[in-house]
């Protein structure tokens, strides 16, 4: 579909099914409209339809959607009817695949934390919805990063005179990881959930987190989709097509025995478990790992990757990982050409120094190396295709190549810091001095 998309909603389980809008109503500029469509709660897929006439609108989508995804909702039907029978103790996938046997609270406390710097506008509106989260009980720490001016305390503290539920933390050293390592140290629960502050979540998005670890107690690390908050721009569709973090609908799995992945590259293939905007963990088993390693992240020399390391981490020390759909948030992404050039050159920046400590701490098997390379290919395909369906053309081939090069500097930039603040020490701890002191 060419041109400005609007991105909507829809509850197929309702008697009325009405289309909603994600950013806001329709526009004269939109061309089509993407709905993501959702049973009890749960995304089962996206489905694309005119706009126009505006008057059938819901009625088509829901069509379209109950055509296009029949067979997942009739599999989403069976594992309700299943986990309301009460009829013996449903299994893993049985007990996640619908919301509305969720708990919104079971007395486990939840810290959700959010780094940023210098961003407030898109702050409040972030935090406006994680106000609205029905989860409880529930704190929400704001990690204030090297910030220049004092406009995320005023904004934090004014929602916080009538939310006390909402406070104020400062971590002067710059990065993503520090401020992450921050919240670690300052969160007042055992659940940490993290995103970030230009994202949207879903009111029941916490509800879903909690359900990933209640599901399974091996469980360390939970996580969910980030689905694009709007497609108005060449720039916004680019994004979403090169870096689809909201395809994979079903719940899944990971760990090193019994629950893998067909690839190759497993557990190593970046962005198979989620990512930094939308996951959560067991505080007491990211501290034993050393939190989150202060080179990599933005704001640090690797400038991102943070994320892909620690659910690596988590998976490599023997600890299993969860991806649940509704888990939602959405993600404003970038509008115009120039910042989508600075994030996709960070995000290869990242990649690269992720692959980097990899290679460095050999724990990459030798199997592993020939299809690796292989993945360069793979990401070139991808961006060709993303430069397609943006419409971007000839600037959507030079974000590919921006993309390989900042792999390549990331790689080197990690390495030289790695080799100059930590010599020979071991590459996956962190040291001492880089984690805050716990607040309790």
């Amino acid at each position: 579909m060419a041109g400005s998309i609007w991105v909507g909603t829809i509850e197929l389980a309702e008697t009325g099914k009405t289309v909603t809008g994600v950013s806001g109503p329709p526009r004269s500029d939109h061309v089509g409209a993407r709905v993501l469509a959702k049973f009890h709660g749960a995304p089962v897929g996206y489905v694309e339809v005119p706009l126009e006439p505006a008057e059938t609108l819901s009625d088509r989508a829901t069509r379209a959607a109950e055509s296009a995804l029949a067979k997942t909702l009739l599999w989403h039907k069976r594992m309700d009817a299943i986990a309301g029978n009460g009829a013996g103790q449903p299994d893993w996938i049985t007990r996640v695949a619908c919301p509305t046997h969720f708990a919104e609270q079971d007395g486990t406390g939840i810290s959700v934390i959010v780094c940023t710097r210098d961003r407030p506008e898109t702050l409040r509106d972030c935090l406006r919805a994680l106000q609205a989260i029905r989860y409880q009980p529930v704190e929400i720490l704001v990690v204030d990063n090297a910030p220049s001016a004092n406009t995320t305390r005023e904004i934090v503290c004014e929602l916080g005179r009538s939310d006390p539920r909402i406070r104020y933390t400062c971590e002067p050293r710059p990065g993503l990881s520090m401020a992450r390592n921050h919240g670690l140290a300052m969160a007042k629960y055992e659940l940490l959930a993290f995103t970030d502050d230009d994202v949207v979540v879903e009111p029941a998005w916490l509800i879903a987190l909690a359900a990933g670890f209640a599901a399974d107690p091996e469980v360390a690390c939970v996580t969910g989709p980030v689905a694009s908050w709007s497609l108005d721009t060449a720039a916004e569709r680019y994004f979403d097509s090169r870096y689809p973090w909201a395809g994979a609908l079903s719940p899944r799995l990971y760990d090193l025995t019994t629950h893998r992945d067909e690839s190759r590259l497993y557990p190593f293939k970046a962005g198979l478990f989620g990512t930094g905007a939308n996951f959560a963990v067991r505080r007491t088993i990211v501290s034993k790992l050393g939190g989150f390693d202060p080179i990599l992240g933005a704001g640090g020399p690797g400038k991102g990757g943070e994320d892909l390391d620690i659910f690596l981490r988590i998976i490599l020390t023997g600890h299993r990982l969860c991806y649940l759909p509704s888990a939602l948030v959405w993600h404003r992404n970038r509008t115009d050409d120039a910042a989508l050039s600075d994030q996709v050159y960070a995000y290869g920046h990242g990649l690269g120094a992720y692959i980097a400590k990899r290679l460095l701490t050999r724990e990459i098997p030798v199997t592993v190396l020939a299809p690796s390379v292989g993945q360069i290919f793979v990401i070139a395909d991808h961006a060709r295709q993303a430069a397609h369906a943006s419409e971007l053309k000839a600037h959507g081939r030079r974000l590919a190549a921006i993309e390989a090069w900042g792999v390549l500097v990331g790689a080197l930039a990690f390495y030289r810091a790695a080799r100059k603040t930590r010599g020979s020490a071991k590459l996956n701890e962190v040291p001492a001095a880089e984690l805050p002191s716990s607040a309790e």
